[in-house]
């Protein structure tokens, strides 16, 4: 009865993998895959028990979902898959299986409209999962049940063999599984009762008459004996016989369609023996695919575990070399970062006395360079393709320092958002091979894409050959931290994994809630752990506090603003002058005054962020950076201990630790922070002494 042992098609697999590993996979991507595999949709809606699991609004029901943990159960299902039996007798099983499922499906749905049961959603699922209790019993008894009944059509004789071998029935299984797991009992019973002589459903639930009619509908029986089923939509529904053909042949055209999309072929018994070879070398070569899609997970698992160990420009770039040559083969590469304030895209160089990559800046403009141009078009871009045979100079400037013939270029782009581009020196003959790679290098690129948006840059530390003890124990902090997260995720995904065998009255759901709970609370720490919290005056060098704030604030507005549907404006004084001061302790300070502003704020809340030259206290000049929000305020009993480490009232992250070293930072600096709050909303003031600076 577990829902995460039932199989799934290699097929629908391949495409459900392919839109988890989307850039910016929507829920109307998922919901579009997921709701024609019965398999899968059984997992959803186990996994999302005790939440809203309505299915009539199945696209809300995976928003409930952490895009998380559906990639999880993509990847569960497709590793399963692949190291389960998969002889051609088991593959043909579950694609009857799944042709049946979803013409049911549509038939169901058909039905629904013509009947003017208003729940069309909800009769395409039971439509869809009438017979998943025969997943249910073929993941269970895998020789028996596929030896003996894949090549049974379903009739009493059936029935009577399923109770005599297994003491229980398909649809009584599958009636069981749904109670479980969904709390709508008509779905179960339509289940239930799909094969109920007509006579004892007349006065049923709509539901249960759609279904056992779409069953009968779509089954082989109708093609050799039409009449009982067209019986039975004259006495369920009062439906000619016309009306019933052109149901149908409406939906043996959308079936072929859906199956043309999942690239599924059937093959029945008049297809020659050529097209069944074909379509069998079909079938295999979807399992081929499939293993190798599970390599490629294996492998960028492993590309995330280096790359989120590097320290500085340099080693991020000797890391990407070097896992481009093991995966790819290629020995030249440039990695181009993405400078907001300037709007332009710099070469990275190995080392800091290489000053002729130092010195290329090319402006994100169309035609510029290819370098650009995969940028702004965001797809993978090569020299050799006939729209960029005329290449700039700083182009072939490029091409000659790789020292071949031409270039490919990779995008990285987090939520939209430019990062920067990954630049590879190749020779035309490497080009097909490297295009059949598609996949995993749009794959790769987007995981060396993360670690810039999400490590690299919020934390990015100067390069220094000497470090002191306490600086070597916060690196080691750091890299402790970034290993110990990678565990905690899978934890937490398989936490919601874990639900769906519990029943929804289980008093062990308010146990992994604690579970997740106290795994939110170790990440926190651990964010702090990560950042340093005194500033090392051998850290002090001239800052262009503008830039370093357009380029924290282009991150955020990749991952914290839209991850929470908020708006950033920006007002920086261009007239403010480089500040003698610690990056590393302002990107600290403004990060944590940004995440509190943004989590105390409603949807489509406004965070304003403004810098100001010569403020003057007491006769002294000072820089000033603010930080504002138009929430709802900080809580008066809070105010008067801001910035002392308090509990804070769950929801409110204006007060707490976060505040606290934020304090602590402003104060090294030589500074002050003031806070002043209203129901209009909360200010934060940071004054630096200018007299520091000069």
């Amino acid at each position: 009865m577990d829902a995460d042992k039932l199989p799934t098609l290699p097929h629908v697999l391949l495409n459900l993998l392919a839109v988890c590993q989307e850039e910016s996979v929507s829920s109307e991507q998922l919901a579009d895959v997921i709701r024609k595999d019965p398999a899968l949709c059984v997992k959803i809606i186990s996994v999302a028990q005790g939440k809203d699991t309505d299915i009539n609004h199945f696209e809300k029901l995976l928003l409930s979902l952490d895009i998380n943990t559906i990639k999880s159960i993509a990847i569960t299902s497709a590793v399963q898959q692949f190291f389960s039996r998969s002889h051609q007798e088991r593959i043909s099983f579950l694609k009857q299986h799944w042709f049946h499922s979803i013409m049911c499906a549509c038939v169901a749905e058909s039905l629904a409209s013509v009947s003017e049961y208003k729940q069309t959603e909800e009769a395409w699922f039971a439509g869809l999962l009438h017979d998943t209790g025969q997943l249910i019993m073929e993941a269970a008894y895998p020789s028996k049940y596929t030896t003996t009944f894949a090549q049974l059509s379903e009739d009493e004789y059936f029935h009577d063999l399923e109770k005599e071998e297994f003491d229980t029935t398909h649809y009584q299984v599958g009636a069981d599984l749904l109670r479980k797991h969904y709390g709508n009992p008509f779905l179960a019973d339509a289940i239930m009762y799909h094969h109920e002589p007509v006579e004892l459903i007349r006065d049923a639930h709509p539901l249960v008459k759609i279904v056992n009619l779409a069953n009968m509908l779509s089954s082989d029986h109708y093609r050799d004996n039409p009449e009982p089923a067209l019986s039975a939509a004259d006495q369920l529904f009062g439906l000619s016989k016309k009306t019933v053909k052109e149901i149908l042949s409406l939906c043996n055209e959308q079936v072929q369609n859906i199956a043309l999309e999942f690239d599924v072929d059937f093959s029945s018994d008049d297809v020659d023996g050529d097209t069944a070879q074909q379509i069998s070398a079909n079938d295999n070569l979807k399992q081929v695919e499939l293993a190798e899609q599970i390599r490629n997970i294996a492998m960028l698992d492993g590309v995330h575990q280096h790359l989120s160990r590097t320290e500085g420009k340099q080693a991020l770039l000797q890391a990407l070399q070097r896992n481009i040559s093991i995966l790819f083969g290629i020995n030249h590469t440039m990695l181009f970062l993405y400078d907001a304030a300037t709007d332009e895209v710099q070469a990275l160089a190995e080392s800091d006395s290489d000053a002729h990559l130092q010195d290329i800046h090319i402006p994100l403009e169309a035609g510029r360079s290819i370098v650009t141009d995969c940028l702004l078009e965001k797809s993978n871009t090569s020299s050799f393709d006939e729209e960029h045979r005329e290449l700039s100079i700083i182009d072939h400037q490029l091409v000659g320092l790789n020292h071949r013939e031409g270039l490919l270029c990779l995008p990285l782009i987090v939520n939209n958002a430019a990062i920067g581009a990954i630049v590879l020196g190749i020779d035309e003959a490497q080009l097909p091979a490297l295009l059949k790679q598609h996949g995993l290098l749009t794959r790769f690129a987007h995981e060396v894409a993360n670690t810039i948006s999400s490590s690299f840059i919020e934390y990015q530390q100067p390069d220094t050959e000497d470090k002191d003890d306490a600086e070597e124990m916060r690196l080691r902090a750091r890299e402790v931290a970034h290993e110990v997260r990678n565990p905690l995720s899978v934890i937490n995904n398989y936490i919601d994994i874990l639900r769906f065998k519990l029943g929804s009255d289980d008093p062990a759901h308010q146990d992994l809630d604690t579970i997740k709970e106290e795994i939110s609370r170790v990440n926190t720490i651990l964010e702090k752990l990560s950042q340093p919290v005194e500033v090392d005056a051998s850290e002090i060098t001239l800052v262009d506090v503008n830039a370093l704030i357009a380029d924290l604030s282009h991150m955020f507005q990749t991952s914290l603003f839209a991850a929470h549907n908020v708006e950033i404006s920006l007002n920086l004084d261009e007239h403010l002058p480089p500040m003698l001061t610690n990056a590393d302790a302002l990107k600290q300070i403004y990060t944590n005054l940004v995440k509190n502003a943004v989590e105390a704020l409603p949807a489509e809340g406004l965070v304003m962020v403004y810098t100001q030259d010569q403020v003057n206290v007491d006769g002294k000049a000072h820089y000033e950076i603010c930080v504002a929000d138009d929430g709802p305020g900080i809580p008066a009993e809070i105010l008067p201990d801001l910035f002392t480490p308090i509990q804070t009232t769950k929801g409110d992250e204006h007060a707490g630790l976060g505040l606290t070293i934020v304090k602590n930072l402003v104060n090294e600096l030589h500074g002050s922070i003031s806070c002043r709050s209203s129901n209009k909303g909360t200010s934060f003031h940071i004054l630096l002494p200018r007299n520091l600076q000069e």
